[in-house]
């Protein structure tokens, strides 16, 4: 029996909760099944054309999600789950809602390291170099969050397997109790940046101050983040994995890197980590070289004991089978054998790579 056990769900029906989903470059919505649950739907990346440059499609993306979770489930990592849907007359990758939306809240990392490095403004290109391990590290301490050190030295780990390249600052996250004051505080920041301190209504300010007693301006992204790390009950599975496994390369470049071992292990060696080091984009195994030397080697060599559960059958099946529920309908999304050798070629030259690294 295969170990691959993709479902395909078929959502045409679902209702989208318009309010919760977003745009972009890929369609994202959330959407409410029938008997109420909800669901986080995405579709493959397309970039638009810009200048000389034609619009691509990452056409197999939504399938490197689907991948990364079966080997990261076959690992023993703490993945969220990943299958394959249709919505609205398109075909992407479904997971389950993180939280409880009444109740929750996912409280992305990114949030507690701007608040405490203004500098760093992810939503400006410019200042991506501030996005740290070294800030990281800084974060976990300040929030006293340390005890999660082992799940992110994993992920990093997970991600030079696969070659993930997007383990942006809102990738991962903590797991929340909502509460009336966090939520309140949360419209307190959205007003002040909006609108300016001063300009808040007199009782609010009056009620901030007399909560943190402080007589400062308005700090509310750091304040409300100390205050929320009291309700964190958890920290969210590995998600967003899909900028992994060359989900970027075109069928042509995909039979290229096949018939050059010499271009196929330096395509492999070459994908760079997100998280800078001193503000230096490295590729993963430069950073797995900078842990190695650094305090967090202990650390470091106890996340990758999960590396001993890999077993190349299971990995083997998992890939090769990974489409085997898609419809007849939509087999122009079958992954190509081509690009299944690819993949598997990739994951046993990065894990070589990686357990040299480790063991040396």
């Amino acid at each position: 029996m295969s170990e691959c056990e993709v479902k395909f769900i078929d959502a045409s029906n679902w209702i989208s909760l318009d309010w919760y989903s977003s745009g972009g470059s890929r369609a994202k919505r959330v959407l409410q099944s029938p008997d109420g649950s909800e669901s986080y739907f995405k579709c493959s990346e397309k970039k638009p054309a810009k200048e000389d440059k034609p619009e691509k499609h990452y056409k197999y993306e939504f399938w490197s999600e689907v991948i990364a979770y079966q080997i990261g489930k076959s690992l023993g990592l703490n993945i969220l789950r990943y299958d394959v849907a249709i919505n609205n007359g398109e075909i992407g990758c479904i997971s389950p809602l993180m939280i409880k939306r009444e109740s929750e809240q996912l409280l992305e990392v990114g949030r507690y390291m701007t608040s405490l490095n203004p500098n760093f403004l992810p939503e400006d290109t410019a200042t991506r170099k501030e996005y740290t391990f070294q800030l990281l590290e800084r974060t976990l301490d300040e929030f006293d969050l340390t005890s999660h050190w082992r799940f992110f030295l994993e992920t990093i780990l997970f991600d030079t397997i696969i070659g993930n390249t997007d383990r942006h600052q809102e990738n991962w996250a903590f797991l929340g109790k909502s509460s009336f004051l966090t939520n309140s505080l949360t419209f307190i920041e959205k007003e002040a940046k909006a609108k300016g301190f001063e300009r808040l209504p007199w009782l609010i300010k009056k009620i901030y101050r007399r909560l943190f007693n402080s007589k400062d301006e308005l700090n509310t992204e750091g304040q409300q983040m100390k205050l929320q790390v009291t309700n964190i009950v958890g920290i969210a599975p590995i998600y967003d994995s899909g900028s992994s496994l060359g989900r970027e390369l075109e069928d042509q470049r995909v039979e290229d890197l096949l018939k050059d071992e010499r271009l196929l292990y330096k395509y492999a060696m070459n994908g760079k980590a997100e998280i800078h080091w001193e503000k230096e984009k490295l590729t993963h195994y430069e950073l797995i070289e900078k842990l190695k030397n650094s305090s967090y080697l202990e650390g470091l060599l106890e996340a990758a004991r999960f590396l001993d559960n890999w077993n190349e059958s299971r990995v083997n099946d998992i890939v090769n089978n990974i489409d085997l529920a898609l419809p007849e309908e939509w087999h122009s999304y079958l992954i190509p054998k081509p690009r299944k050798d690819l993949i598997l070629k990739l994951l046993h030259l990065r894990l070589q790579k990686l357990k040299g690294l480790i063991n040396d």
